[in-house]
């Protein structure tokens, strides 16, 4: 037990260490965004109509992010009033097509597997605000009204400073912090590292499914699923789950769906974690039915 607790503290810090600095980033992007940001400009571009998804979509493509940077940058953009549709595409496809992620997947893994990513994290993307913008339409599911409420009086009041937007961003935000990484930390050293790489390779109809189910507890940030994809390929897993657990590992581990919990409401998460669970797994199934 006291071995399990060193190893777990130091697996703890070194994810903090490893993540904060983008922590930090997407939580002054956030309050950037609420304390400086043109409501006008982001209520034409990202607040109306289905077009503002595709826009989102482009705007996570070329902003750096992982999801303790995306989701405080989610937030902000909720404060200054874009719709839950809009956020969803934003913090689909932030993670998966940050330029410098995209740069070191060609480097590891080659065009092809670069091209799967780029359309599966935009098409994603797209897909996702538009059931959402659906369903939020119908009032199936709508942003909790604690962010409703704040993004009404942000138009009638004056700006909060960047510092106050900071401070309120990081306490909203910073306890899932801590508790996404914590669980990330004892699952890292309590899952054994043949794991992965046994498991998904013993079943060729389910491994879809299971290299899904096993993206969740591994947290992912900036790039690590890729050298970790690679090395799956290496051990000979076939293309297509591999796609699918790059997909997954970087869409639904367990900070992630904390974050969209607090940040989107109960319902948005479910809707969204089932939503990558389908899509992940169909993205390999069609990229490995593709000539290699």
């Amino acid at each position: 037990m006291v071995i399990w607790i060193h190893h777990f503290f130091h697996e703890f810090s070194h994810l903090f260490l490893m993540v904060l600095p983008y922590f930090l980033l997407g939580i002054g992007v956030g309050a950037l965004l609420e304390s400086k940001g043109n409501f006008g400009f982001i209520s034409r571009f990202l607040g109306q109509g289905k077009r503002s998804i595709v826009y989102a979509s482009l705007l996570g493509a070329i902003l750096p992010g992982c999801a303790c940077a995306t989701m405080p940058m989610a937030e902000g953009l909720l404060r200054k009033g874009a719709r839950l549709s809009t956020a969803c595409a934003f913090i689909f496809t932030s993670p998966l097509l940050a330029p410098q992620t995209v740069i070191l997947t060609y480097a590891l893994l080659g065009p092809s597997f670069t091209m799967a990513r780029i359309l599966a994290g935009m098409i994603g993307g797209v897909g996702i605000g538009l059931i959402t913008y659906a369903l939020e339409s119908k009032r199936i599911i709508q942003l909790p009204d604690k962010i409703i409420e704040h993004a009404c009086c942000s138009e009638k009041q004056k700006k909060p400073s960047f510092i106050s937007s900071f401070r309120s961003i990081a306490i909203k935000l910073g306890g899932y912090f801590f508790i996404g990484l914590a669980i990330a930390a004892a699952l890292t050293i309590s899952v054994p590292p043949t794991a992965i790489p046994n498991t998904i390779g013993q079943h060729p109809i389910l491994s879809y499914v299971i290299a899904t189910i096993i993206g969740i507890p591994v947290y992912i940030c900036e790039g690590e699923e890729i050298p970790i994809t690679y090395s799956l390929i290496s051990l000979g897993l076939a293309k297509g789950p591999a796609l699918t657990f790059l997909l997954g590992a970087v869409g639904t581990c367990i900070p992630t769906l904390l974050f969209a919990q607090k940040i989107l409401g109960k319902k948005p998460m479910w809707i969204y974690a089932a939503y990558w669970s389908i899509y992940a797994p169909l993205c390999g199934v069609i990229f490995n039915s593709l000539p290699q």
